[in-house]
């Protein structure tokens, strides 16, 4: 559905700039940032999407002023999400819609949507998100670099960078990663806050752990790798926390796909089951 209406808002909008239709043969002159998103758009017509968000990114780049800034950075989310291809956007939600029982096959129908539209976002960060999920996290982090050297402040390949790195437990490279981000006034929060809940278990500092999960239960309650953290922790500390470790698992195995959408931004959404059911029948509890 967000596909859809975007590309219908793109559509609108490459169709009004399309009108008077950029001109080569007007005499040079300053371009003002309106300019440059004129030219993205026609540039969007022609297909040609990579053109497109080098002229915005440079354009950003330049730019001093929040409100301009904000118009081409909208725009950059307009060029760099919409499906120029009807068979790339069903190929990609069939490989949405496979994602949690079969992995491979969401990875095939993703990758072969890559292949028609190589520079989509929305393709580019599911496949690497789905390489993250069958743990060949180093292609991951290859395929979604090659567009942050194209918009390199997007915060979405940011974050999946992030997993990436953290999958490889490359922490000083996340760091450098989580430092160019205002994660406490982010939407994506809460896939933060669990990668840092991850980093400093990982470093073996408890305090920071906590004050990490603390941050993590208060940005989403409902979110499935909350309890999977909250049991993972107490876990370290040698305590059962039983309650969490079954929280877990009976979220994950009644999760609808509509809830599952909402939280797939996270590769290991739900993927940890099968750790925290060997645990609780180590400790003589069932996975009921």
């Amino acid at each position: 559905m967000r596909m859809t209406v975007m590309r219908a808002a793109l559509t609108a909008a490459l169709s009004f700039f399309a009108l008077p239709a950029f001109s080569q043969t007007k005499l040079p002159k300053s371009e003002t940032y309106k300019d440059i998103i004129e030219k993205a758009y026609n540039l969007s017509l022609q297909r040609d999407r990579t053109q497109a968000l080098n002229i915005l990114s440079a354009a950003i780049q330049r730019e001093t002023r929040p409100q301009a800034v904000a118009e081409l950075k909208k725009t950059v989310s307009e060029v760099s999400n919409i499906f120029f291809s009807d068979k790339s956007q069903q190929l990609y939600e069939t490989g949405v819609s496979l994602r949690k029982a079969d992995v491979n096959q969401a990875l095939d129908k993703v990758s072969e949507a890559a292949r028609i539209e190589p520079d989509n976002f929305p393709i580019v960060i599911e496949m690497a998100r789905l390489m993250i999920a069958k743990g060949d996290c180093k292609a991951g982090l290859e395929t979604v670099r090659k567009q942050l050297l194209v918009v390199p402040f997007d915060e979405d390949l940011k974050l999946t960078q992030a997993q990436a790195l953290a999958c490889q437990t490359k922490w000083p490279e996340y760091q450098k990663v989580y430092d160019t981000v205002a994660v406490k006034k982010s939407p994506l929060q809460k896939y933060w806050y669990a990668l840092e809940v991850q980093k400093f278990l990982d470093l073996n500092n408890p305090l920071k752990t906590q004050e990490s999960l603390a941050l993590l239960k208060k940005a989403d309650e409902k979110y499935p790798e909350s309890y999977y953290w909250q049991w993972k922790v107490a876990h370290s500390q040698k305590k059962m926390n039983t309650e969490q470790a079954q929280k877990y698992v009976m979220t994950c195995k009644n999760i609808s796909a509509n809830q599952y959408r909402q939280y797939m931004i996270d590769p290991m959404l739900c993927r940890r089951v099968l750790e925290v059911e060997g645990e609780l029948k180590g400790m003589n509890g069932t996975a009921e």
